[in-house]
Formats: structure tokens, sequence, C-alpha cells
């Protein structure tokens, strides 16, 4: 839809809200732009979750107005906003891409195996094990000094969550279906690709990743 028609929508659709909806229209409009995503899967956002699709047609408006797509993805229970004209990646540092893209590949790895109302979730050493099997860093392990901010990143971003502040190797790590879009890669195959690439260079500089 064009602008006019969406301001038609929004304010068609904005105006039958009651005010305490309003108020939980502006704050989840906030949260979106601030975290991008949201799921269902997630403690705490499951009401928010589902105020989007019972109002969809006012956020879509909304977000159109703001040069953004508002997408929702039923059969993972996640949404998230996406500009239309890319303004909105982010450069990640090597770490926070190798971490997103090896946690993608153990997500993808496992999450046949669990149920619709389940979440994945792994040990810390399966990822450090599968660091390894790469070849990240010569098999040796990410220093918690980089691996506590790379992590707490993913989190933000309600890629994953996790309690173990020490980041022992049984620490538990949540991984939510949203890692799914962050990526934005077609197949595993792509992922190991990337990855290849990352093994290749040696710095810790920014990479460009699709973080919308």
């Amino acid at each position: 839809m064009n602008k006019a028609q969406a301001l038609k929508q929004f304010n068609e659709e904005y105006g039958v809200l009651k005010e305490g909806e309003k108020a939980i229209f502006s704050r989840i409009a906030n949260k979106l732009f601030q975290v991008n995503y949201i799921t269902k899967k997630k403690p705490g956002d499951t009401n928010d979750y589902r105020f989007i699709l019972a109002f969809k047609e006012a956020f879509e408006a909304f977000f159109e107005l703001t040069d953004f797509n508002l997408e929702i993805k039923r059969e993972d229970e996640v949404v998230f906003v996406q500009n239309n004209n890319l303004f909105n990646h982010m450069r990640l540092r090597k770490t926070e891409s190798v971490l997103l893209l090896v946690i993608r590949i153990i997500y993808q790895r496992k999450k046949d195996y669990v149920t619709l109302d389940e979440n994945v979730e792994i040990f810390l050493h399966e990822i450090h094990e599968e660091l390894s099997r790469i070849g990240y860093l010569d098999n040796k392990r990410i220093t918690k000094d980089k691996l506590k901010p790379a992590l707490s990143f993913l989190r933000s971003y309600n890629m994953i969550d996790y309690i173990d502040k020490g980041l022992h190797d049984d620490a538990r790590i949540k991984i939510y279906p949203t890692i799914l879009y962050v990526t934005n890669l077609d197949s595993i195959k792509e992922i190991i690709q990337k990855l290849d690439g990352y093994m290749e260079g040696g710095s810790d500089e920014s990479e460009e990743a699709d973080e919308d």
C-alpha cells in the first residue's frame, strides 16, 4: 500500500482502539524498533505477540508510514520489522558473526526434535564443540571477555536467552526461532560457506549482518 492508503488505514484501525490498547500499541511499536524481534516462545512476549496479531492492520499501516514492513511468521511464531530501504543493517564483530552462525547451525540441527510448544535448548559446551569442529581460532575456545558481550548482544535482540553469568560449560542457552530470520540465509550450506570465509580471515573486524 502507498502512504496515503497507509494513513487512511491507520486512522481507521487506530481510532477504534481503547486508551489502554493505544498505550499497549505504543509500547510494542517502540519495542519492535528497539529489539526488532518478538516471539511467542519468549516468556513475557507471548501477550505482545498475540496483541500484534489481533491488531495486525493497525501495526502494518503504522510501520508502512515509517518505511518499515511488519513481517509475521506464524509458522515460527515470530514477528519482526524490516526497513524498506535496508537502512537498519548492523555491523557485527567477527566473534558475534561467527557465534550467530554457529548457533544458527545448531538450531537447525535440533529444531526437528522438539515440538511446536518447546524451545530449542543447548549447553554452552555444544557451542565450543562446534567452534572447535570448524577450526575457529585453531581449536582454542573463545575467551569469556569476548564470549560474554557476544552472547549478551544476541540476547538483547531476542535471539537467545541464558541465565548462567559465569558462562560455565553446563550453562543452558535457549535459542528462539528468531535466529532463522536474523541470518537471512537460505540453507545450512550457505552458512557453512560463510563460516569458511570467516575462518580464512584472521582479524576481529566488523562484519555487516542482516540484523534488521
